[in-house]
C-alpha cells in the first residue's frame, strides 16, 4: 500500500474524498466531497441514464449526498431484447 493511500485511511496527511468504484470498467477514482450523486457522475465522466449508483446495498437517488470518507460503485446498465 502506497503512503498516500496509508495516509488517506488513517486520515493523516490528505484529507479523505469520495471513493468512487466502475467495476464494469476496472477503475476506481477519488474526488472530493461532499457532492450530490449527479455531480459524481459528471465528475466521472458518466451519463447518469446509463447507469446505478449504489453504496452498499442501497440504491441512490441522483439528488442524494455523499460525504467524504464514502465510497460509492456506478453499475452500468445493459437491456437488450
Amino acid at each position: 500500500m502506497s503512503a498516500m493511500m496509508k495516509e488517506q485511511r488513517t486520515g493523516k496527511g490528505t484529507p479523505e474524498m469520495i471513493r468512487v468504484r466502475m467495476p464494469q470498467k476496472n477503475k476506481e477514482l477519488e474526488i472530493p466531497g461532499p457532492k450530490r450523486v449527479m455531480d459524481i457522475l459528471a465528475a466521472a465522466g458518466v451519463r447518469p441514464t446509463t447507469v446505478l449508483v449504489t453504496q452498499g446495498k442501497r440504491l441512490l437517488t441522483k439528488d442524494q449526498h455523499v460525504e467524504d470518507g464514502e465510497t460509492v460503485d456506478i453499475i452500468s446498465v445493459v437491456s437488450g431484447g
